[in-house]
This record gives structure tokens, C-alpha cells and sequence, in this order.
């Protein structure tokens, strides 16, 4: 087995490498993550992370993805939620487009009910329940609030 001293930042390129694309898939039967060959590897491995571990936290930036409203900013150069004419913040209700149509209602979500209360209601007081009767026979069912 061969030996080579490399510096800490090119030693961490080599590890990124090892990072695939999102849709890679990963052999684990060869090379380096074959059971037989990281068991031998384990060690060494464990030993050049805890040197090189105090430069790692400080090179990696954990970043945030941007929003529409941030990379359409960057693209360019103005907001997509600020009125053109008087600068006030508008807000998005009907997203429509030349093929599709309407692919976005923010009016049809309210009516939908994505904002309601998911909490179980209380029975009105000081009112009577009422039953509900099928109008095609069957059985009638009662309301909270009636024996």
C-alpha cells in the first residue's frame, strides 16, 4: 500500500469527489466502501478526519435555498412582489400562464379550506341539536347536542 502526505485542502477536494450528483447511485461492493476493504480502512480514515476537522467546519457554509421572490431579485435586478408603479408589496393570488391556464388560486385554497381550523368544534350552546333525516330512507342521524 502506498503512502502520500497531501495537503489539507487537496486531501478534502479528493473526499468531494466521493460526493455524487443528485440521481448517482453509489457501488458499495468495491473500492473503498466494500466491507472487507473499509473495515482494513476504518481506522485511518477516523485518524485524517480528526485532523483535518476543525479546517472543514470553518471552510463549509451551510446555505439556505433562495426563494422565488430572492433569485428572480438576482436575476434581475428588481422585485416581483413591489407594485411598478407605486411601490407598495403585493401579494400573490392567481398565478396564470399563456398554456396552462390558471395553475395557481390562492381564493380557490380559501375555499378549499387550507386555512381552517383543524381543531374539533364545540357544540353551540343555548341551541337545541337538531337531526339530520335521509331523504331516501335510512337512519336518521343526531347532532351534538341532542339525547
Amino acid at each position: 500500500m502506498e503512502w502520500e502526505t497531501v495537503a489539507v485542502y487537496t486531501f478534502i477536494g479528493r473526499m468531494v469527489q466521493q460526493v455524487f450528483a443528485k440521481g448517482f447511485q453509489r457501488m458499495r461492493y468495491d473500492g473503498v466502501q466494500a466491507t472487507k476493504t473499509f473495515a482494513k480502512l476504518k481506522g485511518v480514515i477516523q485518524a485524517a478526519l480528526a485532523k483535518v476537522q476543525g479546517f472543514v467546519k470553518a471552510a463549509i457554509k451551510i446555505i439556505a435555498p433562495l426563494t422565488y421572490r430572492q433569485r428572480y431579485q438576482q436575476s434581475t435586478g428588481r422585485d416581483p412582489l413591489r407594485c411598478p408603479h407605486c411601490q407598495a408589496e403585493m401579494g400573490v393570488w392567481k398565478i396564470w400562464h399563456p398554456q396552462y391556464g390558471v395553475i395557481y388560486d390562492e381564493l380557490e385554497a380559501i375555499k378549499r379550506g387550507k386555512y381552517a381550523s383543524q381543531a374539533p368544534r364545540a357544540a353551540p350552546t343555548g341551541s337545541p341539536g337538531r337531526a339530520v333525516r335521509p331523504a331516501a330512507g335510512g337512519i336518521p342521524v343526531s347532532l351534538p347536542g341532542v339525547p
